[in-house]
């Protein structure tokens, strides 16, 4: 593939001639002698429409490839300029810029080049004053995607009179019989005509430039594809957010004009008003070694939380999480079941909006509630921008990069969804090495710095759905709900009703009380209403629970008999055999395999608190075995993440539902074990303490040294669908709360631990023990 210089006239005649199909090619002499000739890769012509069409994904990629490119050459102002019928075959688009052009020698040398480094081995513009988007010298694909032929037109400073000019006609990559290095393309110096002061550009240009002409003029002729309304929404939106809307570039524009019918399209790029009112905003920072500091803000109140901490990846039940530590205390964390992340420093921004609630944001902006779903539609999604510049797809409306729809699946009152939110993630090619491209374009390389960046952000998503959810709340009061609230179960209170007919009030004061008991009594069928429909998925799973506690308990005791059979057969053959090499290493198979459906064992013990199967009659236990019991199931957690234990020592006779207890420690030894991982490991520790005075309540006090419960969440966390674990689903320290107030009339109460860190719980059993 070649530049061939030659006057415009020829130009004219050889393109006429592709078209025609009369051009000749030179071939390789046949009675050359080639049998000392080296072995040489000859590419055919159409290896490089492969390589476009894989490296450039759409259109939309493609034009937005060039705006970049546009960028990179210090251009301020870029025109997508659409011109005929935009059908297949027919019409023309341009992308006209004012940045510093091409001479002949940088088009021969660099645009010619396919791969070239040269923005790899220079990272910033001529200017030094940007940072350069592309690298891997693939951007001119993108002109062979949009349409068959390209015209060039380009001019620097120094070119006072004239232009380059270049013609390239990619059908010819059609020819199945060309080979790349018969492809030729036409190229000469000629008088401005395209890159002058009467360039569509300079209609948007400030004057006090004129007198400055550069820049660079690309006219794709003879469209490959037809484009239709959507995609120029589609074009548009792309556009919209190439540059980050919260931080744009105000030396950098990008204008698109558009033929009727869809002249109306034809704008100034800019993001809609809307984003101007979120509900919820988030902004902050992540340092390169995890350390970070972020704000939450309620708009609507006006009320702000500050976060500051370190997030870690730790090593949680054989799995690398991402958690947030306890800023006074990120610096001592050095352990081999934690690291340090690796995606490098990032700043984000994040607004939310509930889509149910948009009545103010109407006020504000104007039109209709439909309106303002449609433009919360077109920005939803987070995008991450490299330099200043958004990476794609990620934003996109198909490319929800973070789950979020399917985790809200899993909990629709708490978590929120990908077209609530917009906002940005700013990273660099300089500080976030290892979060670099696919070779396609779209996209990130998936490796464990884009792991983390996932991660951090999920943690920083579920401090906002918790600052949204206290919001949400209709009852602002900071009472704990299993301490004051009526329980579940208890019947209205008729009692004001009686009394006033046995005095023989006036009827209309028996009916305003009337009437407060029938709204307390609704009141309280909505509670039971939304428990039941909080817990239907949960009865659900019990059922599946069941299942595979029935189906899986007589194979696993099958294998577990016949592995330990297998092996102290193993073992006799072992003993009575000179060379028990092989013997020995079947011996080790079998007590793996024993070991391994033990596992399987304390797997399915856990789970069977969570049937749903009917109770059994309550039974006489010494409460204190059952916590051995129950510790012993995480024994392997516990000891891989050297959390030490303090259990109680004394002998309380109690009589309890060994399930019912079961899903309250399985709740909070969870808890714990997840929040300890983020503080040093000398520190882990879990305490349980027994008390009871005669026939008294009983008592049991359960405390861990993790980061414990921010002041600010004290009077949630056993409301439902509150959680601070990003993937958490809010209902285990509830299904606490429920079991100790419903079946035993007691109480679950956060405590105050005083100048001790961590989270102290102590629940109270009044009945039924």
């Amino acid at each position: 593939m070649q530049l061939v210089m030659s006057p415009v006239k020829q130009c004219s005649d050889w393109l006429l001639g592709r078209h025609n199909g009369t051009t000749n090619h030179v071939h390789m002499n046949d009675s050359a002698d080639k049998s000392n000739a080296p072995l040489v890769l000859r590419p055919k012509a159409r290896i490089l429409r492969t390589l476009g069409e894989e490296l450039i994904s759409s259109e939309t990629v493609a034009l937005i490839e060039l705006v970049k490119n546009a960028y990179d050459a210090d251009a301020e102002n870029v025109l997508i300029l659409f011109e005929g019928e935009l059908v297949e075959g027919k019409g023309s688009i341009s992308v006209i810029d004012d940045g510093h052009g091409m001479d002949m020698a940088t088009i021969h040398d660099s645009w010619m080049v396919i791969a070239t480094s040269s923005k790899k081995s220079s990272t910033t513009s001529r200017s030094g004053t940007r940072r350069v988007l592309g690298e891997k010298g693939i951007g001119r694909f993108a002109t062979a995607r949009i349409a068959r032929e390209l015209e060039l037109f380009t001019r620097t400073i120094s070119q006072k009179q004239t232009e380059s000019y270049a013609i390239f006609d990619w059908s010819q990559f059609d020819n199945d019989e060309l080979f790349l290095e018969e492809i030729e393309f036409l190229a000469e110096e000629q008088d401005a005509k395209f890159v002058t002061t009467y360039s569509p550009i300079y209609e948007y240009k400030d004057e006090s430039t004129h007198a400055r002409v550069s820049g660079t003029y690309l006219k794709m002729n003879r469209l490959k594809h037809t484009w239709e309304r959507k995609d120029l929404e589609q074009l548009r939106r792309g556009l919209s957010r190439l540059i980050s809307p919260f931080h744009s570039n105000s030396d950098f524009n990008i204008y698109v004009q558009l033929p009727p019918p869809h002249d109306e399209l034809a704008t100034k790029i800019s993001p809609p008003e809307i984003i101007d009112y979120p509900h919820y905003k988030a902004a902050g920072a992540i340092e390169g070694d995890g350390k970070f500091s972020y704000q939450i803000e309620v708009l609507e109140t006006q009320k702000k939380a500050e976060f500051e901490g370190k997030f870690i990846r730790a090593l949680v039940n054989d799995e690398w999480v991402v958690v947030a530590a306890n800023s006074e205390r990120d610096d001592q964390i050095e352990s081999e079941s934690a690291e340090d992340i690796s995606c490098g420093a990032i700043q984000f921004e994040l607004r939310v909006w509930d889509r149910d609630d948009l009545e103010n944001v109407v006020q504000k902006v104007g039109g209709g509630i439909r309106s303002i779903r449609k433009d919360l539609d077109a920005i939803a999604g987070i995008n991450i921008y490299r330099d200043g510049f958004r990476v794609l797809p990620y934003g996109e409306p198909d490319n929800d990069w973070l789950r979020l729809d399917l985790r809200r699946v899993q909990n629709p009152t708490r978590n929120l969804s990908n077209n609530q939110i917009t906002g940005y993630i700013s990273i660099s090619a300089d500080e976030n090495p290892l979060l670099h491209d696919r070779s396609n374009r779209e996209g990130l390389d998936n490796n464990s710095a884009y792991a983390d960046l996932q991660n951090m952000m999920m943690q920083v998503l579920s401090e906002i759905e918790n600052s949204r959810f206290k919001a949400k709340r209709r009852d602002g009061s900071t009472a704990t709900p299993h301490q004051d609230e009526p329980g579940m179960f208890e019947m209205p209170d008729f009692e004001s009703v009686v009394e006033s007919i046995k005095k023989d009030e006036s009827k209309q004061t028996t009916l305003e009380l009337v009437s407060k008991v029938e709204a307390d009594w609704r009141s309280q069928i909505k509670k039971v209403q939304v428990v039941l429909s909080q817990y239907h998925a949960l009865a659900t799973l019990g059922g599946i629970v069941d299942k595979i506690l029935h189906d899986g308990r007589q194979p696993l005791a099958k294998i577990q008999m016949e592995a330990g059979l297998g092996k102290e057969t193993a073992e006799q053959l072992s003993g009575s055999q000179k060379d028990s090499k092989a013997t020995s290493s079947v011996v080790k198979s079998f007590k793996t395999i024993v070991t391994q459906s033990s596992v399987l064992s304390d797997v399915l013990r856990r789970a069977e608190p969570f049937g749903g199967r009917k109770r059994g009659r309550q039974k006489k236990y010494y409460i204190e075995e059952l916590i051995k019991d129950y510790f012993a199931l995480y024994e392997r957690e516990l000891e891989k993440a050297k959390i030490r234990t303090d259990l109680p020592s004394t002998d309380t006779l109690v009589t309890i539902d060994q399930t019912e207890l079961s899903e309250i420690l399985t709740n909070l030894i969870t808890n714990s074990i997840y929040w300890l991982h983020s503080v040093p490991e000398d520190e882990r520790e879990i305490r349980v303490h027994v008390e009871r005075q005669d026939e008294g309540p009983l008592e049991l006090v359960f405390s861990d040294t993790g980061p414990g419960v921010h002041p600010e969440d004290r009077d949630q966390i056993f409301t439902p669908y509150f959680s601070k674990k990003p993937d958490g689903h809010g209902l285990g320290l509830c299904l606490v709360g429920e079991i100790v107030k419903d079946y035993y009339g007691g109480s679950a109460e956060l405590l105050d631990s005083g100048k001790q860190r961590g989270a102290v719980f102590r629940l109270t059993f009044n009945r039924r023990v």
